[in-house]
């Protein structure tokens, strides 16, 4: 998952350390199938229609749950609770249920046969891992509607069908079974992570080294030819160079499924054949290739090769990891590598990536990142929350060099990454922290990394950030800048910038501003997009002024409120080539550029 791009609300819960169908096992149940009603007059209503059928053996209780969060969003999102009019019947005859808790139903047959469960679904979140409804669309995660026999194991097939209007499309990975509509899965894993849009959207495809990649885009007017051809054009140039770290493309075709809108929870989300991409209205020509390429590269690292602690996925609970570092900041740092060595990006964006890591690293509390690959399931107010990625990605670089520079460039992360995958993914395991060090050291000829690890991963003390870049021939430039903020989020249409969200202790919020006006200027810096904030930041960097005029335009009236200046320091950083670097260096870091190896 990439980090927050957009603005939305997100609902988060605690974890809890046990439920009642932990304990309780459900009678077995076969020949399970799912129908999801997404016609127009259920997406009219922002609800789904979802059926459940199986056969059961006898009279035992089933006991069905539903997931707790979606892989690669590690937020409990409790999809039950968006469950309304929940029925169980056989013949016809209504059955016999009660909850178990809040996720969990128990239902009693009757007799030997079909079992149908049904209930509606509330669509109208705005999370990219959660349903969400239009007059002509719905998208939907296996996890929001899939209900799950209790203790009876994930390795069962099932078939998915799709009610909807004859000339809507329907879109997902999952593979096409016979009939209109119908789709099947050899378990509940693959079941969960091939995610659907259902609708008027617009659809486009490629073939890039060999398979078949396809854009889904929603409204189907945001895919126009400009926008189809930039996106086509940066996934032909970094999708081999992901192929190449580890050899193969392990999907039969991949799908980008992108929903804009001026409200987001911008970012993506990962699958294992698809990304599921949320862009404000305002960024759709923008530069989303960084966000294309993360995700892409979650196609190989998370959703496949992934530590032990999620192999396999819990959908009950919350399921800690210490390795959040690798699977999500590694992932950020190819996802840069990918875009330099595709040609999508030159080496200097490349360094500005690498100086953005730093920035984002020195300006968060001391933090070991183990530890904060913890935090992503309680959102941390101390200022570690997400650090897992930039300080996850700065340490895949630095131990991308300490690697080069020990085998004298005969090595590479790269060889790490392809290693575990063929090791453990290929037989059906996770990586153990053990397996993880043994092959970084083995790439480096042995080098031991038990200090490494237990003082800059395990450990709190600075990334050694100007040694090792050294290395590669490489330096790094910090300094410090006070600059404004506003404690706002904003989102951007025809009618200008609206505040969406407002720190209750923030500057605007202290001004007066309100949820719902539409900024026009703050001090004499016009606000027109959500590009406008860059230059008002630089324009009053430690400014000696103690308020700027905000002037708004609440309803039919334009408004100037005193908005207090409330400094934020901030970290700038800058990498940059070592002039003169010696030969080694200069191999180290042209290696890492091209993904080669001496």
């Amino acid at each position: 998952m990439l980090r927050k791009l957009g603005f939305a609300v997100v609902t988060f819960g605690t974890a809890h350390a046990s439920l009642a169908h932990a304990q309780r096992i459900s009678a077995p149940i076969s020949d399970i199938s799912y129908e999801i009603t997404a016609d127009s007059s259920a997406v009219g209503r922002r609800q789904l229609g979802v059926a459940m059928s199986f056969t059961v053996a006898g009279t035992a209780p089933v006991i069905l749950a539903l997931p707790a969060w979606s892989p690669g969003h590690y937020v409990l999102l409790w999809f039950s609770r968006r469950v309304s009019q929940f029925s169980a019947q056989s013949g016809g005859v209504q059955l016999e249920w009660r909850k178990l808790d809040f996720q969990t139903w128990e239902i009693i047959p009757r007799s030997a046969g079909t079992v149908r469960v049904s209930f509606n679904y509330l669509a109208a979140a705005v999370d990219r891992a959660v349903a969400w409804t239009a007059p002509n669309f719905a998208f939907f995660n296996g996890t929001n509607l899939f209900l799950y026999p209790a203790g009876r194991g994930f390795d069962w097939p099932a078939r998915v069908s799709v009610r909807t209007e004859s000339s809507w499309r329907v879109a997902t990975g999952m593979d096409p079974a016979a009939g209109v509509n119908n789709f099947t899965a050899g378990n509940y894993h693959d079941l969960t992570d091939m995610p659907f849009y259902v609708g008027r959207f617009a659809m486009d495809s490629t073939q890039i080294a060999g398979k078949w990649v396809r854009l889904a885009f929603y409204p189907a007017a945001s895919l126009t030819p400009a926008r189809r051809d930039r996106a086509f054009g940066w996934l032909q140039k970094f999708v081999p160079a992901h192929i190449t770290v580890f050899g193969e493309a392990p999907f039969r075709n991949y799908t980008l499924f992108q929903r804009s809108d001026t409200v987001v929870n911008g970012g993506g989300l990962e699958h294992q054949s698809s990304q599921v991409d949320e862009v404000t209205t305002s960024g759709l020509d923008g530069n989303l290739s960084g966000l294309y390429s993360h995700e892409f590269f979650h196609a190989w690292n998370v959703k496949r090769l992934r530590p032990a602690d999620l192999v396999p996925y819990r959908y009950d609970d919350a399921q800690q990891t210490t390795w959040l570092w690798v699977s999500e900041g590694v992932t950020d740092y190819y996802g840069a590598l990918g875009l330099v060595r595709g040609g999508v990006n030159d080496s200097t964006g490349f360094f500005n990536f690498i100086a953005n890591e730093i920035a984002s690293v020195a300006g968060a509390p001391p933090t070991a990142v183990s530890d904060a690959s913890f935090g992503a399931w309680i959102a941390p107010t101390d200022g570690s929350g997400g650090l897992y990625y930039p300080k996850g990605g700065l340490t895949g670089f630095l131990l991308d060099i300490m690697i080069r520079d020990a085998s004298d460039n005969r090595m590479s992360l790269d060889n790490v990454m392809r290693r575990l995958y063929d090791a453990t993914w290929k037989h059906g395991k996770g990586f153990t922290g053990a397996e993880w060090w043994s092959e970084v050291s083995r790439a480096a000829g042995g080098k031991s990394f038990t200090e490494f690890a237990r003082r800059y991963v395990d450990g709190r003390e600075p990334l050694p950030v100007d040694s090792v870049l050294r290395l590669a021939g490489l330096r790094s430039e910090s300094d410090t800048i006070r600059e404004p903020r506003l404690g706002i989020s904003t989102a951007t249409d025809a009618a200008g910038v609206a505040i969406t969200q407002l720190t209750p202790t923030g500057a605007a919020a202290a001004a007066g501003a309100r949820v719902g006006d539409k900024i026009v200027s703050i001090g004499d810096v016009t606000i027109s997009n959500d590009d406008s904030f860059e230059p008002l930041r630089a324009r009053y960097a430690g400014t000696s002024l103690t308020t700027l005029p905000l002037v708004v335009r609440r309803g039919t009236e334009t408004i100037t409120l005193q908005l207090p200046v409330r400094l934020v320091t901030r970290v700038q950083a800058r990498v940059l080539p070592i002039p003169n670097a010696s030969p080694k260096a200069l191999r180290i870091r042209g290696g890492i550029l091209r993904g080669s190896i001496s």
